[in-house]
C-alpha cells in the first residue's frame, strides 16, 4: 500500500487498478496501456513483495496477444480491496 500511495502521490493523473484474480494465477503479470498500440505485458517471476530481496526477473511478453482472452477475463473481475 506504501508503494501505491507513493505513485498516486508523484503521479496523480495516472492510474492504476488491481484486480482480484480468482485464484487461477500463480504468476504475476504487469499490463500497462490497456488496449492500447503501446500495450505491454510483463510476466513477474516472483511476489512483488519479494522484489529487492532475492534474485526476480520481469520480462516483457513479446507474444501480448496470446494472453488478450486472459486479460478481457482479469478486467471483470471485482477490484482487489486493500486492508488499511
Amino acid at each position: 500500500m506504501l508503494e501505491y500511495d507513493d505513485f498516486a502521490k508523484e503521479y496523480p493523473n495516472r492510474g492504476i487498478t488491481l484486480k482480484t484474480s480468482g485464484g487461477i494465477f500463480h504468476d504475476r503479470y504487469i499490463i500497462l496501456d490497456d488496449g492500447t498500440k503501446s500495450e505491454k505485458v510483463y510476466h513477474c517471476g516472483a511476489s512483488s513483495k519479494d522484489a529487492g530481496n532475492r534474485v526476480t526477473t520481469i520480462t516483457e511478453v513479446p507474444e501480448r496477444e496470446a494472453y488478450r482472452a486472459i486479460i478481457e477475463g482479469l478486467l471483470k473481475n471485482v477490484p482487489l480491496k486493500w486492508e488499511q
